[in-house]
């Protein structure tokens, strides 16, 4: 008897990406980047669980170093 051909199945969907408020699919806001902005002045790069409410320490950190820091450099002139 033939075996008949299988459709390779399609990997699950994680449950954050099913869910339009999860923290990952929340844009930023202007009021969520001058939070960010204000927290590193006022306590430097650290605990950035406790930036902005509502997003994640690795979400806070990465908006700030591919974000806001390069916005920072360009606007500032500087190189590094």
């Amino acid at each position: 008897m033939p075996k008949t051909p299988t459709t390779p199945s399609k990997p699950k969907a994680k449950a954050s990406a099913l869910n339009p408020d999860s923290p990952s699919k929340i844009g930023w806001s202007t009021g969520d980047k001058s939070l960010l902005f204000d927290h590193v002045v006022n306590f430097g790069q650290n605990d950035w669980d406790k930036a902005v409410p509502g997003k994640t320490a690795q979400q806070a950190r990465e908006q700030w170093k591919k974000t806001l820091l390069p916005q920072i450099r360009k606007q500032c002139g500087f190189l590094g």
